[in-house]
């Protein structure tokens, strides 16, 4: 071949060459250029956290301080924004409709039936499994934050109502044993027995009745449930209310009884939430229904000490024992994007939440309790675990026994028995019917007259035609 033939083939794989190179070059700058605007997307990310502690709250504020700073550490390019939100039916529907839910929040275990349905909380199933909390949470427990076969939400803990006890009162009634025990009533007709030799040896109330926001109707089936009651059943493939079944108007007429023929009752008629706790703390009333989740509040506002609180199991009723079972669930608003989520599992981890039993969970779970402890709140009564790790369960009652701060004598009949008669809130529109049962409660402590069973067969067409028709199985 000629010259001229190799010249020309030659500059031919000249310009491919010089083409191929110039493609590459160009190719490696698109790449470099898009790669790190990927990387920055996926790792900056801001999340509004609810279960932020509340501004009362100054053991929890401490302990989340720590928590951030370790986020941070470990998580520098995801920011937590502090937006604490304290649940109720009344102010969620608002916020979850204006889109203003943080992308992480506390709510209760009769709410995701409702919620989940609605469209405002993120179905995190893919997140559960990532990190391990499908196989982790109690079965029993994980059903009530399942729909349709995905996870909605995960709990913060589980809870079991016992029966508070004012030591002061106990004490000054003279219902102490040898050793300074309390001589606490295991039956209902005890416990109005009981009562009334508070109200005669002290002037205070013996028992403690809510009537409003949900609340007396919330103590009002723990109640009834051991008179026979049963507020929900299924019948074929429809769900029926039981609320004028005589074992729910023989409950009715014990609150009335309370009222009128004991008078052991508060004079105030309209009481919820916050109104045990200011009562009980001021030393106002010897009894309240609740659990030992919620300890620390009667010290932390009111300054109550800590040793003048003792709580047992719920007193038995004529057809049984039953331990009213609820709960916090932790789930995550609708509108929260995958990152997002993502960024909430990882908090909980940090914050001791997750079912793992390492350094950080275990080092997280500690700083809570110590903060406690040095603001003299008690350390010692647990919570229903929801924990199915023995593990995970020993490794966390080990540091509660090493910062306990209370004579753990005065809890030992809760904890012998409370978790042995253990029975779920009713599964439809439990909020509702406990509004409901407000209503009916707040007719028997105002009027003398009240008929129990009248008014419960008014509020049991009430519940049936507005909710559980509703019902579909």
């Amino acid at each position: 071949m000629s010259r001229l033939f190799y010249l020309r083939n030659w500059r031919i794989v000249g310009i491919v060459t010089a083409l191929i190179f110039l493609a590459g070059i160009v190719l490696g700058i698109a790449l470099i250029s898009s790669k790190p605007a990927k990387a920055v997307a996926s790792q900056t990310v801001s999340i509004r956290v609810g279960i932020w502690p509340l501004d009362n709250d100054e053991a929890g504020k401490k302990a989340w301080q720590k928590y951030e700073q370790n986020f941070k550490k470990k998580y520098p390019n995801i920011k937590l924004i502090p937006d604490p939100y304290s649940y109720s039916p009344e102010t969620f529907l608002p916020k979850a409709e204006s889109g203003d839910l943080p992308n992480i929040f506390y709510t209760w275990f009769t709410e995701p039936r409702k919620i989940i349905p609605a469209g405002y909380a993120a179905d995190i199933t893919t997140y559960a499994k990532k990190y391990g909390y499908d196989k982790a949470i109690n079965p029993d427990v994980l059903k009530l934050l399942t729909y349709n076969g995905k996870i909605y939400g995960i709990p913060r803990d589980g809870y079991a109502l016992g029966l508070y006890l004012n030591m002061n009162l106990f004490k000054k009634a003279g219902l102490v044993d040898k050793n300074g025990l309390p001589k606490y009533p295991k039956t209902w007709d005890e416990l109005a027995k009981t009562a009334q030799i508070i109200k005669q040896k002290t002037g205070k109330a013996g028992f403690f009745m809510p009537s409003k926001d949900n609340v007396g109707g919330w103590h009002f089936t723990a109640i009834a449930w051991s008179f026979g009651a049963e507020f929900e059943k299924k019948v074929g493939n429809k769900w029926v209310q039981g609320l004028d079944s005589p074992g729910a108007v023989a409950a009715l007429q014990f609150i009335k009884d309370l009222k009128w023929k004991y008078n052991v009752l508060l004079p105030n008629t309209l009481l919820s939430w916050g109104d045990w706790i200011k009562y009980y703390g001021t030393d106002q009333v010897g009894m309240v229904l609740a659990a030992p989740d919620v300890i620390n509040l009667p010290v932390q506002d009111y300054k109550m000490s800590k040793d003048a609180i003792a709580i047992v199991p719920i007193p038995k009723g004529p057809k049984g024992q039953y331990t009213l079972m609820g709960g916090t669930a932790i789930m995550f608003s609708s509108n929260s994007t995958p990152a997002q989520i993502d960024a909430c599992f990882k908090l909980l981890e940090v914050i001791g939440m997750s079912p793992k039993v390492d350094k950080e969970t275990l080092n997280a779970i500690e700083i809570s309790l110590k903060e406690k402890a040095a603001q003299g709140l008690p350390v010692g009564p647990r919570a229903l675990p929801v924990w199915i790790n023995k593990e995970r369960v020993q490794a966390e009652d080990a540091i509660y026994k090493k910062y306990t701060n209370v004579n753990m004598a005065l809890f030992k009949p809760y904890y012998d028995e409370a978790f042995k008669h253990l029975k779920p809130e009713e599964p439809y529109y439990a909020q509702d019917l406990y509004r409901i049962l407000d209503g009916c409660i707040q007719q028997v402590l105002t009027n003398k007259n009240a008929d129990p069973k009248k008014i419960l067969q008014a509020a049991g067409k009430e519940f049936q035609t507005k909710f559980l028709d509703k019902v579909k199985e």
